[in-house]
């Protein structure tokens, strides 16, 4: 499957790096200030909402000379979170039909939304360890996979609510859609087709710090 918008393996694996970067730095200042990991202050949902704001950002800025190319939806609440440049006015729309929305998970399957959507999805994977003690022990959040898709309404299953529920509606990837996703992996941590890494993104980072710090390499490749 190729992939859309100019969008490329040697791209995405660059944006994890940037990911990671981002959450070193935000975690060493927090520390360094007396306080604790960003994934051990923020709610769940939040934190996760907040690995999908950066990764969008590092995509934007990793495939800026891509073609035709991909840009941060510059509308706030807009969908979808990344749009094809010059499509859109100011790269800026509501709710577009073209583009790719981005969503973060600490799940392997079971993804959901609150309503089914249709379009380019990718799904970024994590692992984030909040339950080693001691605090200081704890392994800092890294990226699983990176899925995309192209997903339509029948990729979804609806469970909405009863008149008198307070439950909110949510959609979740049924099994159709997550065969598309998983056809559509980009990046898999730990394992390997049998294809070079891209000549253009150099040997996996190292940062130095400690275990506290949100650090990883990336070391795996999956395909171009």
């Amino acid at each position: 499957m190729a992939l859309p918008y100019g969008l490329s393996a040697a791209g995405i694996v660059a944006s994890i790096n940037d990911l990671y970067a981002y959450l070193h730095a935000l975690n060493a200042a927090s520390i360094e200030h007396g306080y604790d990991r960003l994934e051990d202050i923020m709610l769940p949902a939040g934190f996760s909402g907040l690995l999908s704001e950066l990764f969008v950002r590092a995509v934007a800025k990793q495939h800026g000379h891509s073609q035709p190319g991909i840009a941060r939806n510059q509308r706030p609440g807009g969908r979808p979170d990344l749009v094809p440049r010059a499509v859109y006015p100011g790269d800026s729309v509501h709710r577009g039909e073209e583009g790719v929305e981005v969503k973060a998970s600490g799940n392997a399957t079971s993804w959901q939304g609150h309503n089914p959507e249709t379009g380019w999805l990718m799904v970024v994977q994590v692992k984030i360890d909040r339950l080693t003690s001691p605090v200081y022990d704890r392994a800092p959040t890294e990226v699983l996979r990176v899925l995309i898709a192209n997903l339509v309404e029948a990729d979804w299953t609806y469970s909405g609510r009863s008149a008198e529920s307070r439950r909110t509606p949510t959609a979740s990837i049924n099994r159709a859609g997550r065969d598309k996703l998983s056809a559509g992996t980009i990046f898999e941590k730990g394992r390997s087709r049998g294809e070079a890494p891209p000549a253009d993104v150099g040997p996996p980072r190292e940062l130095e710090g400690s275990a506290i710090d949100a650090r990883k390499a990336v070391g795996s490749w999956i395909r171009q």
